[in-house]
């Protein structure tokens, strides 16, 4: 991210460190390439270990560097929009919590709360083993100069999976607040079912409000004007006018309605934005996420446990496979783990909504406006769950069938390279 990144006016200490650090990667880049530094530089290093090398350093590569160039076409004014609309819609949802009647319930805060440290502790870990693993390994080769070919074997993948936990920052701000939105909805659902407020009609003589009936009177006119109807109806008015009523002495919960919509759209609207930012850059990392998962199955399967033990540079990069494999599917799960409830949360509350229009309160009864703009709140839903989803540029969606599409993809691959004979190359390199 940029320095200073709420602050619109830009100026060259701004950006200058997202130029110095992939210009030194590029320089150390060229040295493992075209200099003397470099595992496959290394007289024991074989053919295999040379392939491996070459995948990882060139996909790291490519990884990195599409994934920052998409990082510099971001600017300042996404993070000041972000920041301005998270205020805006956490401010509402205070505004509607005092409405509703004060803070909400905090149990579900700690066990989240418990969950998202839990989380971040195992990546930090399967990172923290990683780094540790590989700086062991290259101070034993390259001795002071193992960071030149740390630069490139570790730091791509580093880098490029904190640039996706900036999209896995975000996108856990917009599930949060889709949480505390569905909170408001159940109160108000909570309500419909135990209690009912006096309602109101309008005279249309006199174009003035007056108060309805008392409930026993009301109740007999809809048993009177209902007798052809079926039991169960009139079992469900029975059951309706015999709930509690409480009067209306100020701003109740359903009063919160049309300001609950407008923060449900504008908090979808945030999910466009941010979607539109950071969906292109799980491209490339679902990419290179996939391909070294595969390399990695099939070094291990075919390579490491037949000749493990023999060449402690080959080990080394098998292992390396491995282990940047792990650490990026535990970092492409967290981002399709949060999407996925973002996308739930969204959809938790239009089923909300409709199941308050299903049991009827007598707020919506007594007011159309309530009925027509939670009519038109459950359509739009319906329109817009086809309209948008968290996805990588369109190309697949971010959820949990992204999954089972690259598992199977990648079940096909690994039964077409697990055929290979690797006998014959590893006899001629000495190994068996």
């Amino acid at each position: 991210m940029p320095f200073d990144r709420l602050n619109a006016r830009s100026n060259i200490f701004d950006y200058i460190q997202m130029y110095i650090i992939p210009t030194f990667y590029i320089i150390c880049y060229g040295l493992i390439n075209f200099g003397s530094f470099g595992i496959a530089h290394n007289p024991s290093c074989d053919s295999v270990c040379r392939l491996g090398n070459a995948l990882i350093v060139h996909l790291g590569c490519f990884l990195y560097l599409s994934m920052h160039a998409l990082n510099l076409w971001r600017r300042k004014k996404f993070f000041i929009v972000f920041e301005n609309s998270l205020q805006d819609i956490d401010e509402n949802l205070r505004r509607c919590q005092a409405v509703s009647g004060g803070d909400m319930d905090g149990k579900p805060k700690k066990k989240r709360k418990y969950l998202f440290y839990g989380t971040w502790i195992v990546v930090i870990l399967a990172f923290t083993a990683s780094f540790c693993y590989d700086v062991k390994e290259l101070v034993h080769y390259y001795h002071e100069y193992f960071f030149i070919t740390l630069m490139v074997s570790n730091f791509p993948y580093s880098a490029a999976s904190v640039m996706l936990g900036q999209f896995i920052y975000f996108v856990s701000e917009i599930s949060q607040r889709f949480e505390k939105l569905n909170e408001l909805f159940e109160k108000i659902n909570a309500e419909s079912d135990r209690k009912h407020i006096p309602l109101m009609i309008f005279d249309i003589e006199t174009d003035a409000k007056k108060d309805m009936p008392p409930n026993q009177q009301l109740r007999q006119r809809h048993l009177t004007a209902t007798n052809e109807e079926s039991d169960e109806l009139n079992d469900d008015l029975e059951s309706f006018y015999d709930t509690e009523t409480i009067p209306d002495d100020g701003p109740t919960s359903e009063s919160n309605l049309p300001e609950l919509f407008k923060l449900h759209d504008k908090i979808l609207s945030l999910s466009v934005i941010t979607n539109a930012e950071y969906g292109p850059q799980s491209v490339p990392y679902m990419a290179v996420c996939f391909v070294i998962t595969i390399f990695g199955i099939f070094l291990l399967t075919k390579v490491f446990f037949v000749v493990g033990g023999k060449s402690r540079l080959l080990d080394y990069v098998i292992i390396l496979f491995m282990v940047w494999s792990l650490t990026t599917m535990v970092v492409a799960y967290l981002v399709l783990r949060l999407c996925c409830n973002a996308n739930s949360f969204s959809k938790q509350s239009a089923m909300i909504v409709h199941e308050i229009m299903q049991k009827k309160p007598a707020f919506m009864l007594g007011n159309d406006l309530y009925y027509n703009k939670m009519k038109s709140f459950t359509l739009q839903f319906l329109h817009w769950e086809g309209y948008f989803q968290f996805n990588g540029i369109g190309l697949f969606t971010l959820d949990y069938t992204f999954i089972f599409s690259t598992v199977s993809a990648a079940t096909s691959y690994l039964i077409v390279l697990l055929q290979f004979d690797m006998s014959s190359i590893l006899k001629s390199e000495g190994l068996l």
